[in-house]
């Protein structure tokens, strides 16, 4: 009796410690969620417009707060996607190039291949013609000018008529990212995870479509993808965040 009443216990220890270890060894896959916002849309802004007069797509500008990292106030959890980021050392200009350029090569794959799906029907010009054609019209300063100075100042009107003349279509797409991850001190209440940190990552993304023959705005929106992972969950590729965060910007642009 004794010896299987040890028995029973030892059967449910086992239980208990491949429930509370195999997580942590395996990875359960992340829950990545995603909303997004139509801020402005002009009366004149249509699909068929979109359609006949085509659309190119500008490099996406990477926001400096991409480079940084911010903590949770201890004990509390900010709702998502709401993750503020906050001043962190220089790691070094030559590091902060090298994630500047890959954050901009990963969107704008991304950007130019969501749109193609959801839209075949709309000519594009994609990042890397748009850059060519500036660089032949020897507008190359000018545009490292206007990716510089655009978050802080927006458009420039030079600039605006030098595109019109260059891209050969009428609608601009112009996309800002930012990429955040923070910490929490909160401890969970599961045995397994007591006293480990949750990890919000997010990528945030802006839009606007400018008509550069009218010279005017004509729709602004913005689109977030995010997720709370926990100790025993895998770390999501950037590029499973992003995507989310551009479906949730792209679906209010033509609903």
């Amino acid at each position: 009796m004794k010896l299987d009443m040890f028995l029973r216990k030892s059967y449910v220890l086992t239980l208990l410690l491949v429930f509370i270890f195999l997580p942590m060894q395996t990875g359960c896959c992340p829950v990545i969620k995603g909303w997004s916002q139509e801020s402005f849309r002009s009366p004149e802004f249509s699909r068929d417009t979109l359609d006949q007069e085509g659309l190119a797509l500008l490099p996406v500008i990477i926001l400096k707060e991409t480079y940084k990292k911010t903590g949770e106030p201890a004990g509390q959890t900010p709702p998502a996607p709401y993750a503020q980021p906050t001043a962190q050392a220089d790691n070094g200009k030559v590091k902060e190039l090298v994630r500047h350029d890959a954050h901009r090569i990963i969107m704008g794959e991304i950007l130019l291949s969501k749109i193609q799906s959801m839209w075949p029907s709309i000519r594009i010009v994609t990042p890397s013609d748009v850059l060519k054609r500036l660089n032949d019209e020897g507008l190359t300063d000018s545009y490292r000018k206007f990716d510089r100075d655009f978050p802080k100042v927006g458009f420039d009107s030079a600039f605006l008529k030098s595109l019109r003349k260059t891209l050969n279509c009428r609608y601009l797409f112009i996309s800002q990212i930012v990429v955040t991850e923070s910490k929490s001190d909160a401890s969970v209440v599961f045995v397994w995870t007591f006293g480990s940190k949750s990890v919000l990552r997010s990528v945030n993304i802006s839009g606007q479509i400018w008509d550069i023959v009218k010279g005017r705005q004509v729709w602004e929106g913005f689109g977030v993808g995010y997720n709370r992972l926990s100790s025993y969950e895998k770390i999501p590729l950037i590029e499973e965040i992003a995507g989310k965060a551009v479906e949730s910007l792209l679906k209010n642009i033509m609903p």
